[in-house]
C-alpha cells in the first residue's frame, strides 16, 4: 500500500510506499495489491466507535492530537542548524498530514483504561495489508536520536523520527501509517479516511465494562459487515488477564 506524506524541500514530495495510497476521504481511499496482511487494533470511545461502523470511516489524528509532547521531537536539536531544519519540515508535516495510530495488542489492561474509556469503550480490528516495504512499527528507546548534523537528515531519518517514541510508552505497541490530507476538514476541522479493502473491518471488541447501551447499537450496525465477529472482553479469574467471549457476560445479559 502507497501511503504519501510529503515533508521534503521547497515543495516538499517525500512518499514512502507501504502498501496503500490515500487519495480521498470520500472515494476509495485506500487501495493495495498484496493478499498478505496484519491485524491492526484501534481503541476508542463507543461512541465513537459507533461513528466510525455507521459510517465507515476513522478519524485521523494531526500531530497535534497526539499525547506526547515529544512525537516528531525525539531527536537531539541542540545543534542550531538541525533544529532549524527539522523545524520546517515538521511544521509541514503539521499543516499537510496525519496518521491513523494503531496497537497491535488488544488485550492489554493499560490500553483499555487510556484510550478505550477506561474498558467502557470498544476495539475495532483492522486487516492492513503486509507492508514488507515499510515498517509500521513504533520503536521505543531510552534517549533521543544523535545525530552530527543537518546533513544526515534525509528520507530515512525522517521515517524513523516518526515512529521514535521514549522507551515508557512501549506498552502502547503502537504502529503507524501516515497520510497526505488531500480533502477539506468537515464542519468540525476533522479529517476522516474510509473503509476500504486496505482497511478493512474485522473484528469488534466490546471492553469488560461496556453496556448494552453502548454494545447494542454497535451489534445493529454490524448486521451490515457480515463478515466481522463481535467478541466482549472479560476479566478472567485466574490471573490479571482479559479473554474474550463470543456472547455478552451474564452480568449484560
Amino acid at each position: 500500500m502507497a501511503i504519501s506524506v510529503a515533508l521534503f524541500g521547497s515543495a516538499p514530495s517525500w512518499k514512502r510506499y507501504v502498501g496503500t495510497e490515500y487519495r480521498s476521504t470520500c472515494s476509495d481511499s485506500l487501495r493495495y495489491s498484496s493478499e498478505m496482511a496484519r491485524r491492526l487494533y484501534k481503541f476508542t470511545k463507543a461512541e465513537y466507535a459507533v461513528q466510525s461502523l455507521k459510517f465507515r470511516r476513522l478519524k485521523l489524528s494531526t500531530i497535534d492530537d497526539l499525547n506526547d509532547p515529544f512525537d516528531l521531537c525525539s531527536v537531539d536539536t541542540t545543534d542550531p542548524g538541525v533544529d532549524a531544519f527539522l523545524e520546517t519540515h515538521i511544521r509541514h508535516f503539521r499543516e499537510h498530514s496525519a496518521m491513523l495510530c494503531f496497537c497491535r495488542n488488544w488485550d492489554s489492561l493499560l490500553l483499555w483504561s487510556h484510550y478505550g474509556d477506561s474498558h467502557t469503550g470498544i476495539c475495532l480490528g483492522f486487516d492492513i495489508p503486509d507492508a514488507s516495504a515499510y515498517d509500521m512499527e513504533v520503536h521505543y528507546q531510552p534517549n533521543v536520536i544523535q545525530i552530527s548534523g543537518a546533513g544526515e537528515i534525509d528520507e530515512a531519518f525522517m521515517l524513523r523520527l516518526l515512529r521514535t517514541k521514549h522507551e515508557s510508552w512501549s506498552y502502547e505497541q503502537e504502529s503507524r501509517m501516515f497520510v497526505a490530507r488531500t480533502d477539506p476538514p468537515d464542519a468540525h476541522g476533522l479529517h476522516f479516511i474510509d473503509f476500504s479493502p486496505g482497511l478493512t473491518l474485522g473484528e469488534v471488541i466490546f471492553g469488560s465494562q461496556c453496556e448494552p447501551k453502548h454494545f447494542e447499537p454497535a451489534m445493529e450496525l454490524l448486521r451490515d459487515y457480515p463478515d466481522v465477529k463481535p467478541y466482549w472482553a472479560h476479566m478472567r479469574k485466574d490471573s490479571f488477564l482479559l479473554g474474550r467471549l463470543l456472547e455478552p457476560p451474564r452480568g449484560f445479559l
